[in-house]
């Protein structure tokens, strides 16, 4: 409740959810995320769109995104490449706000963040680009701009008749490009 006071809405205050209705787990953490906020007097509606236009027309579209008042937007990411900025600089970097088709859904525009970034892209020592990455990560926690909410992961299977199988530790899943038969 101290923190309502000081945003300036004491009695709390009214916004939108939007999240991919065709992913149950989303749509239950949004559903979940509801009931939470209304305890401390956060009113929202939820509004739930289909993944194949998630970014495009609705999340990752800054006017309807304001024009529909959706202060919260589920996403998915995963990082391009293993590092820091491979996770960072789409999702939170201002020059990645976009008019259609925007991953950066809270809009962050952090100077802080923006400036470490940068440095980030253009230097090659591991141990000084990965000190960029916690920087990021606490100034982004600091300006509450990504809740992670959800941590979907699925089973996966291989019949035996595979060989060469493992997993790709960065991608989380199976290297399809050395699978083999038996």
């Amino acid at each position: 409740m101290d923190q309502l006071k000081l945003c300036g809405h004491p009695s709390g205050f009214t916004t939108g959810i939007a999240y991919r209705s065709d992913r149950p787990k989303e749509v239950a953490a949004a559903t979940a995320l509801q009931q939470a906020l209304s305890q401390v007097g956060i009113k929202t509606t939820l509004h739930g769109y289909p993944t194949g236009t998630y970014y495009a027309n609705f999340a990752g579209v800054p006017k309807y995104v304001h024009q529909h008042d959706l202060g919260i937007a589920f996403g998915g990411w995963a990082p391009d490449w293993p590092d820091g900025y491979g996770f960072f600089d789409f999702i939170t970097a201002g020059n990645t706000i976009s008019p259609a088709g925007n991953y950066n859904v809270e809009e962050l525009n952090d100077p802080v963040v923006n400036n470490d970034i940068a440095k980030m892209a253009v230097t090659n020592d591991p141990a000084t680009r990965n000190g960029y990455t916690s920087k990021i990560d606490m100034q982004v926690m600091k300006d509450a701009g990504i809740l992670p909410e959800v941590y979907a992961k699925s089973l996966l299977y291989r019949s035996p008749r595979l060989t060469n199988v493992f997993v790709q530790p960065y991608f989380g899943m199976y290297n399809y490009s050395e699978l083999g038969l038996k």
